[in-house]
């Protein structure tokens, strides 16, 4: 029930207040003679609405209203002065000091009744205005705590970060609060580095909590010695699970082995990345060939890596979308060909040209999105110091392996991914499972085209070539009777180093040797170059029957 407190001092003026307001709602009466007792009892019952008097002894309506207005804090209470003052200036007086309306004695009931119901919907909409505003304080306070956890969880994975310049170079810039865009690298217990460099969709808190996840597999796989592969596939797998509709992250996952001439690059969704010589030579562009992580289930996700053989000082240069999406006053697009004709043309600091173009492209635009710039130069990294003297003298035995695929095993999918799934389990060997899964693929097509089914060389220049190639392979595999590929693996060190020497032979006619000059833009032919660009050492016996591949690991 509503409560009204009414101050005035002389008792037939409170009695008729009260059964006016009786008669009007029945309103809850609560009476005071003096504007002492008015404050006081305003603190003990908390009325919804006050009709004081302003002429009353000892304290007047205006020194008890401005008393209660000071109680009020936040709350606001109406109070109207009931009064038989006439003059203006007495009027404005009683209004400066804290009334909010007044009416005249003898007063009308009718008048009093709106007036009282007015300024009750005014306290009405004042404690709704009170609640929201106290709801938002607290989401505010949440949105500042969350804001703080998430900076300092940035702050703390930039720490982390193996970001050694003399390695890496790199520029963020966020459009928001919160980046959306994401660049870790570990260096890895063995020697080399991680890399992984992304963008959420979206913007923002929102974008930025994506990160969370993203970084603790990557540092804890990457701490493992993880394949590029396993480590793309895991977040993929927890981004899927975690993350709401229409949230997916753009990424390039890779790893420079230590010895800094193999890089393996998982690369979702991401622009492509230009790949320099030491001499500034554009040597090839890295193209994305997956889908970007969150989108796809666990059973239609690929995990293949790109394996890429680099040469010291070679420098790979990784952009998010934000760079070539710039934009300035005139709302035109830093674009592709701009950024490409910078990378070829700048020298050797091509990092910085790079940047300082882009700011003088975009001036004082607003930037539109977030913005990662990264160049990564390839060296040899060996082991953290604390690490690489165990790792000598770590025990490993010497072991061997030997494997055979049947005419049956060849007809089966995938072989190649359960070779590399059980050599992926042997000592020492995870780590090198994108690279072996290249050496070990090339190796048995090579023998199984040409040394069993002796398929000639087809040009696979274009899909029309490349189905004819399947046909003609899927057409000899469904006749294949009593043939063979075996694999024989010995794992063993010399002088502080670790090998795996792969032999490979068939029942066929042997391994047929590619020597034609390939380039970047052929896709037949390489079979060979890229076996031998990962490998040490390559032998052949038995009239091209028996191929020896002596990989360092």
């Amino acid at each position: 029930m509503t409560k009204i407190l009414v101050v005035d001092d002389i008792v037939t003026n409170r009695a008729l207040l009260r059964q006016a307001l009786v008669a009007l709602n029945n309103y809850e009466v609560v009476e005071a003679v003096s504007g002492k007792e008015a404050i006081e009892l305003f603190d003990k019952e908390k009325p919804d609405l006050i009709l004081m008097d302003i002429m009353m002894p000892d304290m007047d309506g205006c020194e008890a209203t401005t008393a209660i207005k000071e109680q009020m804090g936040g709350e606001h209470t109406p109070i109207i002065f009931v009064t038989a003052l006439s003059s203006e200036d007495s009027l404005t007086t009683a209004l400066e000091s804290g009334g909010d309306d007044f009416i005249s004695k003898p007063f009308n009931l009718e008048i009093l009744a709106s007036k009282i119901n007015a300024h009750l919907r005014i306290r009405d909409l004042n404690q709704q205005l009170n609640l929201k505003n106290k709801l938002f304080m607290r989401v505010n306070q949440q949105l500042i705590n969350e804001k703080e956890l998430i900076e300092h969880f940035f702050e703390s994975a930039i720490q982390q970060s193996f970001l050694d310049e003399k390695y890496i170079k790199y520029h963020m810039s966020s459009m928001s609060t919160f980046n959306g865009d994401l660049l870790l690298a570990q260096d890895a217990p063995h020697g080399g580095l991680y890399l992984i460099m992304g963008d959420f969709s979206g913007h923002g808190l929102t974008a930025a909590m994506g990160t969370l996840p993203v970084a603790m597999i990557f540092f804890k796989m990457a701490c493992e010695s993880a394949a590029v592969g396993d480590i793309a596939q895991e977040i993929n797998a927890q981004l899927y699970k975690l993350m709401p509709p229409r949230m997916f992250f753009v990424a390039t996952i890779l790893e420079l082995n230590r010895h800094g001439d193999v890089m393996t690059v998982w690369m979702g969704g991401n622009p492509e990345a230009y790949w320099f010589s030491k001499d500034g030579e554009l040597k090839g562009m890295i193209h994305a060939q997956h889908m970007p992580l969150g989108i796809l289930s666990e059973d239609e996700f690929d995990s293949t890596p790109q394996v890429l053989s680099v040469v010291k000082e070679d420098k790979i240069y990784l952009y998010s979308d934000g760079v070539t999406e710039a934009k300035n006053s005139d709302s035109e697009f830093f674009g592709d060909e701009r950024l490409k004709e910078t990378l070829v043309t700048a020298g050797d600091n091509r990092f910085e040209v790079v940047l300082n173009k882009l700011k003088e492209f975009t001036g004082e635009y607003n930037q539109s999105d977030d913005l990662t710039l990264v160049e990564l130069s390839c060296h040899a990294i060996p082991a953290p110091k604390e690490l690489a003297q165990s790792i000598i003298d770590e025990p490993v035995l010497d072991w061997r392996l030997s494997i055979s695929f049947t005419a049956d095993d060849m007809r089966a999918p995938n072989p190649v991914n359960k070779l590399t799934s059980i050599l992926n389990a042997m000592p020492c060997l995870s780590r090198h499972k994108g690279v072996l899964h290249i050496i070990l693929t090339e190796i048995y097509l090579n023998s199984l085209d040409h040394g069993i089914l002796k398929i000639e060389s087809i040009d696979k220049s274009d899909e029309e070539h490349f189905l004819e190639y399947y046909k003609h392979r899927d057409d000899a595999l469904s006749v294949l009777k009593d043939a063979s590929i075996n694999f024989h693996f010995s794992f063993f060190s010399a002088n502080n180093k670790h090998y795996l020497k792969i032999q490979v032979s068939d029942s066929g006619g042997g391994y047929h040797i590619d020597n034609s000059i390939s380039t970047d833009e052929m896709l037949h032919g390489r079979g060979f170059s890229i076996i031998q660009s990962f490998s040490e050492k390559i032998s052949f016996s038995d009239d091209g029957k028996t191929m020896e591949v002596l990989y360092h690991l």
